[in-house]
């Protein structure tokens, strides 16, 4: 018996420090929140893009490599990346796909057009214009280029996941942008000089070029969205199901909280820490008008809610915040 529960309980250790994240707080919605975020074309995103993308284009047909790397730290495409690996583990849909169309989008419409009506006008106006080294880099001559690019494709993926798993606690501080920041440029390695380059071949009526450096670009995507970052996420650990038990925590502590009178729900904070798949600490922030009376019982009945209707063992908290509210409307 005694040898049976120490391997029963080396079985939940490994399984809590390997298959999933854990004391984080909010760790599984803040990754669906960078998600939903990642997946939403906005303004700024399509003027990153045609920044980065004009960028790209004046490097390559220069053929300096500084300012293609120039290019990829303008470029955005860490959010819809991320949007598509976790929007495939948490199986949203709506995200997932909307990731996808936004990185596609950014790619193949908005980079490679403006790539190739930039070098038809460069190419009226200026002479010289022609097919460079950095160009033909792209377009895959050798297989050497192929496992090389799919290489980086892959390890820049891993680095992106690795980012919000290998030390999660990350999520929780300001130095997330900055990380984010240096993974993006990573990222943009694989995709911003090959979408510029189909558009350059296009300009050229190279259709070889603009073939090759299509193929090279969905390869990476590929290597980037699902061999690098899914995969990684998905081996850390990070599931469907500790997402879907964090927000039903979350809700059993709203309706417990809803049984009090709308005053003492205003403004009220919810943060979760699972601990592991069945137990969670629970940290509730309560701003009550002042001279209200709330039980103090309000932690106990929070924590057998939670028990009751998910099965998940809790150290519950409240913070109670006495507020004054004041109007000349």
């Amino acid at each position: 018996m005694l040898l049976r529960d120490r391997l029963s309980g080396i079985r939940w250790t490994l399984g809590r420090e390997w298959f999933g994240v854990w004391e984080v707080r909010d760790y599984y919605t803040t990754l669906e929140q960078l998600a939903k975020t990642g997946s939403e074309i906005t303004f700024g995103y399509i003027l990153m893009v045609l920044v980065s993308a004009t960028l790209a284009t004046g490097g390559l047909l220069l053929n300096s490599p500084a300012v293609v790397i120039g290019s990829m730290c303008v470029a955005p495409f860490l959010g819809p990346s991320r949007a598509v690996c976790i929007g495939g583990l948490f199986r949203d849909r709506r995200v997932f796909w909307g990731g996808l169309v936004k990185q596609l989008l950014g790619l193949l419409i908005i980079g490679a057009g403006l790539a190739c009506v930039l070098t038809v006008a460069l190419q009226a106006s200026v002479p010289g214009i022609e097919v460079t080294p950095e160009v033909l880099l792209r377009a895959m001559p050798t297989s050497r280029d192929v496992v090389l690019s799919v290489l980086i494709a892959v390890s820049a993926g891993i680095a992106a996941s690795l980012a919000l798993s290998a030390d999660p606690h990350i999520v929780e501080t300001p130095w997330d942008q900055v990380i984010d920041a240096m993974i993006g440029v990573e990222i943009a390695i694989s995709l911003i000089p090959p979408a510029s380059v189909i558009g350059i071949g296009w300009a050229f009526g190279r259709w070889d070029i603009s073939r090759n450096a299509f193929l090279l670009l969905i390869v990476n995507v590929l290597g980037l969205d699902i061999f690098g970052s899914m995969l990684t996420l998905f081996l850390r650990g990070v599931r469907a199901r500790y997402l879907m038990l964090e927000k039903a925590i979350r809700r059993t502590v709203e309706s417990t909280l809803a049984a009090l009178s709308a005053t003492q729900l205003m403004g009220s904070k919810i943060h979760v820490t699972l601990l592991s798949h069945a137990a969670a600490n629970v940290n509730v922030i309560v701003r009550s008008r002042e001279g209200e009376v709330i039980s103090g019982t309000l932690a106990q009945t929070i924590a057998a809610e939670i028990q009751d209707r998910t099965g998940c063992r809790s150290e519950v908290t409240v913070e109670i915040i006495p507020c004054q509210t004041y109007s000349t409307l």
